[in-house]
């Protein structure tokens, strides 16, 4: 009998399924608003909603084993959200399960990232504390190095990650505001991008327009918006259209409203959080 980490081997050939995934992926990693509509899993018959889901439950798996090995979210946990996005505009959920994937991006993040976790703790820990969704696995630490090969190809070996923590705190302390507005406009801005990763922000548009938009939500929310000069992103990023920010904007806090009625029935009721609903915490 074949173990289940056979299962991850390609039907293709090698180098027809390095090619596929070459074709399919954006030189800039940047898909269009179109695009993230009509991806594999959509066009395998998976309602858009259906896979808008699955991906939140994955980056949702990520942030909670990820936390559990004190890894940050800025930049592994984030890393690893942007590879599971990433990845799913070329597979499809349909043949590799969200969690398995998980699994992977968060072990590819770990050695990116240089905060590297054996293999065998990471499972250890994903059975003790989601024995719902691993248990099921016999040969899970197989299946991970596994998944982790798919990846690789699958991402053509491209890891670099620019995130928009970095952009954002270059905005905010050019702003010149006292010490104790700049740390609430940065942990709040923070906040918004570490729960947008639940989202496919990432995928339509660059770290430097995400930070450009999440410094203006929190401007907005702690009411110095008017302290700051009109378009003041013009400086970092010319002819950025409003209606731009404000759907980045939108994405965020439609995430916010979609999550606050969702549960997770594969999360034990100790872990914070199990009901989805964000909050503003200290960036981490």
């Amino acid at each position: 009998m074949k173990s289940r980490a056979s299962r991850w081997v390609c039907s293709a050939s090698p180098c027809s399924f390095f090619k596929t995934c070459m074709a399919q992926i954006p030189r800039d990693w940047f898909w269009s608003e179109e695009d993230v509509k009509f991806t594999p899993s959509r066009k395998a018959g998976m309602e858009l909603k259906d896979e808008a889901r699955l991906r939140r439950e994955g980056v949702k798996i990520i942030m909670e084993i990820g936390k559990q090995l004190k890894l940050k979210t800025n930049p592994t946990l984030a890393s690893a959200a942007v590879f599971f996005h990433r990845f799913y505009m070329v597979q499809k959920f349909q043949d590799f399960p969200r969690e398995l994937t998980a699994l992977g991006c968060l072990f590819l993040a770990g050695k990116v990232e240089e905060t590297p976790k054996k293999c065998r703790d990471l499972v250890v820990l994903a059975k003790t504390r989601f024995d719902i969704l691993y248990n099921k696995h016999r040969n899970l630490q197989d299946e991970v190095m596994g998944i982790e090969r798919i990846l690789l190809k699958t991402l053509n070996f491209d890891l670099f990650v620019d995130h928009p923590y970095k952009y954002l705190l270059s905005y905010v302390n050019k702003f010149g505001f006292p010490h104790d507005d700049t740390k609430q406009i940065v942990q709040t801005g923070w906040t918004f991008i570490n729960d947008s990763l639940g989202t496919i922000i990432s995928l339509c548009w660059e770290p430097q327009i995400i930070a450009i938009a999440f410094c203006r939500l929190s401007l907005t929310m702690h009411k110095l918006e008017q302290k700051v000069k009109d378009q003041w992103w013009d400086e970092y990023v010319t002819n950025l259209p409003i209606e731009m920010i404000e759907e980045i904007c939108h994405r965020v806090l439609d995430y916010y409203g979609i999550v606050q009625q969702e549960t997770y029935d594969f999360i034990p009721k100790d872990v914070p959080g199990q009901e989805g609903s964000p909050s503003l915490q200290a960036a981490s």
